[in-house]
């Protein structure tokens, strides 16, 4: 269950993009075309239905192909967060503003798959 509510997070932050980018102008254009148009969002809502399928069924049977591949789909968006978004490298801080739940849903997902092995 820890890995679907990774993947319901992932949905969450997702699908609160477009608000969080109107409610935080000074973070100017760039970040609403890069996270808040519908293109991304839709790609990481269809990231995370297609992961939360994966882990309601075939992750639970302990079926390894499905867990492999759910893992993949924590780090595909993981990987292309981290090398295109500058507030991701400061989650450390907790002063700052980051991606702060994206990285939590990571997270919160990969020790799922592991507990869940």
């Amino acid at each position: 269950m820890l890995v679907v509510l990774a993947y319901a997070l992932l949905l969450y932050t997702s699908l609160a993009a477009p608000a969080y980018a109107r409610a935080h102008q000074y973070l100017g254009p760039a970040m609403l075309s890069e996270y808040a148009a519908p293109w991304p969002v839709a790609l990481a809502c269809a990231l995370a239905v297609a992961g939360i399928a994966l882990a309601i069924i075939p992750v639970r049977r302990g079926e390894h192909w499905a867990m492999w591949t759910s893992l993949s789909l924590f780090i595909i968006p993981f990987i292309a967060r981290i090398a295109t978004d500058p507030r991701c490298l400061r989650v450390l801080d907790p002063h700052q503003h980051g991606c702060h739940t994206f990285m939590i849903a990571v997270a919160l997902g990969i020790v799922g798959l592991v507990l869940a092995r």
